[in-house]
């Protein structure tokens, strides 16, 4: 079972989408993770886990509070949801079932959203899989229901009993951001795989006007919040920091005047099973 369910905010005491859109038996198991100063602010029904004072307002406080949540979730499996995020389902008739809606997509039911945590649960039993995730609503539909060694982001789920055992060697609270496909590679290469769902998605409410200006935690970076992150100069110097420990995984390249990365997980993973196999051996 996917015992907690930790959502860690910032500056939205009043706007929290991810915990509002479950249904009320995934809501007892909710623990969102707050500043201690804005502990006061919040009065949803859940529990509340306060990162370290001495980790507020430092330059990595976004990894360094993934690293506090997959320390302090020891070995039970656990997922970690940004606050934003709304749940929901493809039709059918993408992977060659019967149409089960009028439309491409919908918001996920409740019994469609329990559906889908147990289904994560079931995946998470499978050699190897230690993280599972969900699909972005902004992206095309392909024809599977899901896909093996690939990035997944802001909703995630993670067997403990695996993670546990890893996280103390991994590196990911060296850069301020791209934490998230900085864990990913450190997951690959010690032989924990990923499996994301196409059928579900989260369809991410910060790029709407109501929560444009409440993205604190990421507009602090900046002395000027770019127009686009994933084009500034902070997220380029991390993605050379990683490029820089997985130099065959990595292609950074010039497109339409802009950088473009290309990231070879499967490469990253297939190379740990290879490391595995001679350890064995010997």
């Amino acid at each position: 079972m996917i015992e907690r369910i930790y959502i860690p905010t910032v500056r939205r005491a009043t706007k929290q989408i991810s915990f509002l859109n479950l249904p009320d038996e995934l809501k007892k198991r909710v623990i969102m993770v707050i500043d201690p100063n804005e502990k006061h602010l919040y009065n949803y029904d859940c529990e509340y886990l306060c990162i370290p004072e001495n980790l507020v307002g430092t330059w990595t406080q976004l990894s360094e509070t993934r690293l506090f949540i997959h320390k302090h979730a020891g070995d039970i499996r656990y997922a970690v949801v940004d606050d934003d995020l709304i749940l929901k389902k493809r039709n059918q008739k993408y992977f060659g079932d019967v149409s089960d809606m009028e439309t491409s997509k919908r918001p996920a039911t409740p019994n469609e959203i329990m559906r889908m945590y147990n289904l994560m649960n079931e995946w998470l039993d499978e050699d190897n899989i230690g993280i599972c995730g969900i699909s972005d609503a902004g992206i095309p539909p392909g024809d599977k229901k899901y896909l093996d060694t690939v990035n997944v982001f802001a909703y995630t789920f993670y067997d403990g009993a695996v993670i546990s055992k890893h996280i103390n060697d991994m590196n990911i609270t060296s850069n301020r951001i791209a934490e998230d496909i900085t864990f990913m590679f450190e997951c690959f290469s010690r032989g924990i795989n990923s499996r994301k769902s196409c059928e579900f998605m989260y369809d991410n409410r910060s790029t709407t006007k109501e929560l444009a200006d409440t993205r604190i935690i990421w507009a602090e970076m900046f002395d000027k919040m770019p127009d686009n992150v994933f084009q500034s100069d902070e997220h380029h110097k991390a993605i050379i920091d990683l490029k820089k420990r997985y130099p065959y995984a990595i292609d950074i390249f010039e497109k339409d005047g802009k950088t473009k990365y290309r990231y070879h997980m499967k490469e990253v993973y297939k190379r740990s099973q290879i490391s595995n196999t001679i350890e064995e051996f010997m």
